[in-house]
Order: C-alpha cells, then structure tokens, then sequence
C-alpha cells in the first residue's frame, strides 16, 4: 500500500511537471504494464476530491443525485482507455498507449483538484455563483488543454495529431456523461 501511494505522488508530481511545460516529468512513470493496472488507482486518489464536491454542492443546496454523480465518474474513467485504445490504432501508436493513459490517470486527479477547489471557494464565500461559473467557464479550456497536452507528451505525435487524438476520449467521456444523465432524466410515463 506504502508503495502505491508513493507511486501515486510520483506519478501526480510527473503529470504536474509535464503539465507545466517542467523537464524531468517522464522519468516519474512506470510505463510498464504494472505501471498502467496501477495508475488506475488514481481513480481512489480523486474519489475523495469527488465525494468532496458532492458534500459541497449539498451545502450550497446545489444537490445532484449521487448515482448519477458516482455512475458518471467511474463511466468516465473506464471509458476513456477503451476511447484511447482506438485513437492510438487509428493514429499508429499503439506502443505509446501505455504511457498515455498512465499518465492521463495521474494527470485527472489534478482536474479533480481544481474542480474542487472552485467549489470550495463559494462554500468559503471568497466567491459568489456567477464567479464560479466564470471559472468552470474558464476550467472547460483548461481541461481541453490538459488533455491536449497529455496526449502531446505522450503520443509523440505532431501537434495538431496529438490534439485531435486527445479530442475523441473526451468526446466519449462527455457521450457517457450525456448518457448517463438522460439515463436518468427518463420519467415513466403514468399509465
């Protein structure tokens, strides 16, 4: 366990390095495939920062319903190696996959990070509903980037290959989102 999370905060100081545009993030990854069934505990790394926002968003009386929620954040997670194992076929770059997603999975928890912190930021009363907004305005490109930026690092592939590359896991993670949420939109209809 000791050894997990020390991989855990290897591989989140990596993502943030490489995130910030800092030398010697990719020396922090096993890249191997005990490295990739690994970062996948990065999804227990986030949990808390999502059971958080759920907590938050109740006390703002902001309430979601908590399957919806939780469905959307483990669908999303397991969509996105599925979405990204087709990108790298599509693109011939299957031997970088690996990396990709280990570092993708390291890298989210950071996106879990922000997001909560936003929302903290209204529970502390330091800002009101329509400043929050205008930072998950502002988090919508932020995440766009992150990816994009991921997948660059990662992928070795041009620039403009690497951004459309990122673009179809996000794709499919905002079809599950979608799918997820009308799943749960459908009234039964009185009969």
């Amino acid at each position: 366990m000791i050894g997990l999370i020390s991989e855990g905060w290897r591989g989140m100081q990596g993502a943030l390095r490489l995130m910030t545009f800092r030398s010697g993030g990719e020396a922090m990854f096993d890249v191997s495939v005990r490295g990739f069934w690994r970062s996948f505990a990065a999804v227990l790394f986030a949990l808390p920062l999502a059971i958080l926002v759920l907590l938050e968003r109740e006390h703002l009386n902001l309430p979601i319903n908590g399957l919806q929620y939780f469905l959307i954040y483990f669908g999303t997670w397991i969509s996105f190696p599925i979405a990204a194992a087709v990108s790298v076929a599509i693109i011939g770059a299957r031997h970088r996959y690996l990396a990709w997603v280990i570092l993708h999975n390291w890298g989210v928890v950071w996106l879990y990070a922000i997001i909560t912190a936003i929302w903290s930021l209204q529970v502390a009363g330091i800002i009101n509903a329509e400043f929050r907004d205008f930072l998950f305005f502002i988090y919508g490109y932020l995440r766009i980037l992150v990816h994009w930026r991921i997948a660059y690092v990662t992928l070795g592939v041009p620039t403009i290959t690497s951004a459309f590359t990122a673009a179809v896991p996000a794709l499919v993670s905002y079809i599950v989102l979608v799918a997820i949420s009308q799943a749960f939109a459908v009234t039964p209809v009185a009969g």
